[in-house]
């Protein structure tokens, strides 16, 4: 687009090269057109611009209603105390992934004030700004930005764009920061340009299985390979013995059935399942042991004092190995009547306290039995979990690049919105949507391809898709195709582009 002549009060400017800033500050009275001649840019250096306007004063008893997650990356905050001025831009903070209440206590600590509480004689204001980044080599070349990024637009339901490119760009992601021996890292911060020492077997093996599935999708042998080595990666750092024939995947912590159970599915996915064909029946002799009269299943092998935790996720991931353990026939796999015990458990449980992460495991282990029995009762429940859930897709009267996520605001309790969660949510919808076409509810069916084509649209929003994503990145390579966690969190989780894989490919 062409740069208007307008001429701002004030103009937030970096010159980046590869990313790295090699300039910034404020400048007033430059317009656009002429921002990026004033401030020396080379032909190889991008230029990210805020115009800065409609200032207003912002009380100490309303900041944590202003400065909230939601306008992070929109809406600036200035700072004043003692003559000095901390401005601090939309896009400068979503670059450096700062939020406000951190933003806050750099100002105050750079003037010797500790505990991040700004005295009374100091003044915040926030301000609005039009977002820009100056191309490379052009000056007329500019791209309207939003909270940093481009907007991806809704697509019709029957195209598969955002399905696709999801695929495409997480699948080269996960196999091009594969190391030699397979590993993949867990949690990276693009800001930094380092991977945190976070770490999770459950989601790290959700990588294996993903990668799994795409290399049946595009039957690839080198992606059957990558996949491979990542799933003995993985068990060899985290596989174990407990006795009794049992198996389990062990952390710091303790020993987890949810970790146990997709762990276990991961290999069941593996086109050489006989090589790890000794930690599979391990395995499921450890998840048999977990079974529960009254809960459906304990979740913790060790320590106790932790079991019952994550009883929503974990309860699901378990019934859901168990419905493909007996679908593709292992001697460790349960009845059909010991798989419908369960089920009946912890629908009972789920109706008595009911939780959103409940369902998008459930929902795959209700599409598995169904397949394999036709019972109806599978797929009614999954249907009105499904339903209950869909309410807590976010749409309408919300900034364009939040829509398609799930997050009750009413509902805290049920956790924050974030790309893990959305990417989860639509692979159990999508099982429902093809059960009811499964059943011949058209309606129901419309009705879930929809949300499905929503929230495939906000993964792809949180996706590094090209250099307008990344023009912050110093180290593309490590996040090119990835999801950042949400569109004011750059960080990235190696289950926030399992689960969005996952879905996609349900999708196709």
């Amino acid at each position: 687009m062409k740069a208007k002549a307008d001429s701002p009060e004030i103009s937030w400017y970096c010159v980046r090269r590869n990313g790295v800033p090699r300039c910034k500050g404020w400048v007033s009275g430059v317009t656009l057109n002429e921002l990026r001649r004033h401030v020396a840019a080379r032909p190889d250096e991008v230029v990210e611009v805020c115009l800065a306007k409609e200032f207003r004063t912002v009380k100490a008893e309303q900041f944590n209603q202003v400065f909230v997650n939601r306008v992070r990356g929109v809406v600036g905050m200035e700072v004043s105390l003692n003559g000095m001025v901390g401005r601090f831009s939309p896009t400068q903070m979503i670059a450096a992934n700062l939020r406000y209440k951190r933003a806050m206590e750099r100002f105050l600590a750079a003037q010797g004030v500790m505990g991040g509480v700004l005295p009374a004689k100091g003044t915040v204001r926030a301000f609005s700004t039009d977002q820009f980044l100056l191309s490379e080599g052009n000056s007329d070349r500019v791209i309207k930005l939003f909270r940093g990024s481009t907007i991806v637009d809704e697509l019709p339901p029957a195209e598969q764009g955002h399905a696709a490119g999801l695929v495409d760009g997480i699948g080269r992601w996960l196999v091009g920061n594969q190391s030699s021996d397979g590993r993949i890292p867990y949690k990276y911060w693009p800001s930094r340009g380092t991977e945190s020492p976070a770490d999770n077997a459950i989601r790290n093996f959700l990588a294996s299985w993903s990668l799994a599935r795409l290399a049946r999708l595009r039957r690839s042998a080198d992606l059957g390979e990558a996949a491979r080595r990542n799933l003995r990666f993985n068990l060899s750092r985290y596989f174990g013995h407990i006795g009794n024939g049992r198996g389990v995947i062990v952390e710091d912590r303790g020993a987890k059935l949810g970790a146990s159970a997709v762990a276990g599915l991961a290999i069941l996915e593996s086109s050489d399942g006989h090589e790890f064909r000794d930690e599979l029946s391990l395995l499921a002799k450890g998840i048999n042991s977990l079974v529960d009269a009254e809960h459906g299943f304990r979740t913790f092998f060790f320590p106790r004092t932790r079991d019952g935790e994550n009883w929503n996720f974990y309860s699901g991931e378990a019934l859901l190995f168990w419905a493909e353990a007996m679908r593709l026939g292992i001697p460790e796999a349960p009845t059909l009547g010991q798989c419908v015990k369960t089920f009946e458990i912890c629908r009972a449980r789920h109706y008595r306290k009911r939780n959103p992460a409940f369902v998008p495991w459930h929902t795959q282990a209700c599409a598995s039995l169904f397949a394999q029995t036709g019972r109806r009762e599978f797929a009614d429940f999954a249907f009105e979990i499904n339903d209950w859930l869909l309410p807590m897709q976010q749409w309408d009267g919300l900034p364009a690049d939040l829509r398609g996520r799930f997050y009750d605001p009413a509902r805290p309790e049920f956790g924050p919105p974030h790309a893990a969660s959305t990417g989860a949510y639509v692979e159990g919808i999508s099982e429902a949507a093809a059960l009811a076409r499964a059943v011949g509810d058209h309606f129901r069916a419309s009705t879930y391809e929809l949300a499905i084509n929503r929230g495939l649209r906000s993964l792809r929003q949180l996706q590094f898709r090209d250099a307008r994503d990344a023009y912050y990145v110093s180290k593309r390579r490590r996040v090119m195709g990835a999801l950042r966690t949400e569109v004011y969190d750059n960080a990235i989780r190696i289950d926030s582009a399992a689960h969005a894989l996952l879905a996609s490919i349900k999708s196709l």
